[in-house]
């Protein structure tokens, strides 16, 4: 069986299909205290199955998240893309990098890219991201590309603020 996940090209990054390859760099991202805000701290194993629930999505659901590498280095470097488990109201757009590329506006240009390929690839348009209420850099990014702030919501027994982005076209 394979999966049909387009590969998305930028001027800088490549947002790919997520691979075995990505193991290790996603055990050291898991293992930062920022992961916090996507499910982490995180042990091996627990990566592992992170790992096969992103592809098992894109299987199940027809979407998911990007890996995002550097354009003539494919290391994993963050993640991008639709995240929609079973319990959640509707797919979100989802976006981090690991610490040593953040702050060059790398989550910017992936989150943009994804965005725009889950409208032309996927049928997603106007997609909301939930976020924590503490994360202020995720909530800054948001609101660089556009989004609006909507009320919260609960999911999974936090609290998660929800930020819709502008409806985009499908190309």
């Amino acid at each position: 069986m394979s999966l049909d996940i387009p590969v998305i090209e930028t001027e800088r990054l490549v947002l790919r299909a997520p691979g075995m390859q990505d193991f290790e760099p996603l055990c050291d991202y898991y293992q930062d205290p920022r992961s916090r805000f996507n499910g982490g701290p995180a042990e091996p194993l627990d990566v592992g199955r992170m790992l096969m629930i992103c592809l098992g999505q894109w299987h199940l659901r027809g979407h998911g998240q990007w890996h995002i590498t550097l354009k003539g280095d494919d290391t994993f470097i963050g993640f991008a893309g639709i995240f929609h488990p079973m319990d959640w109201p509707e797919p979100e757009l989802g976006y981090s990098v690991t610490a040593e590329h953040e702050g060059k506006g790398i989550a910017y240009e992936a989150a943009t890219a994804a965005r725009q390929a889950a409208a032309t690839h996927l049928g997603l348009t106007h997609l909301p991201s939930f976020i924590a209420p503490d994360n202020a850099r995720s909530q800054a990014l948001a609101l660089r590309m556009g989004a609006v702030r909507e009320p919260d919501i609960t999911l999974r027994d936090k609290v998660a603020t929800v930020y819709r982005h502008p409806k985009m076209e499908v190309l």
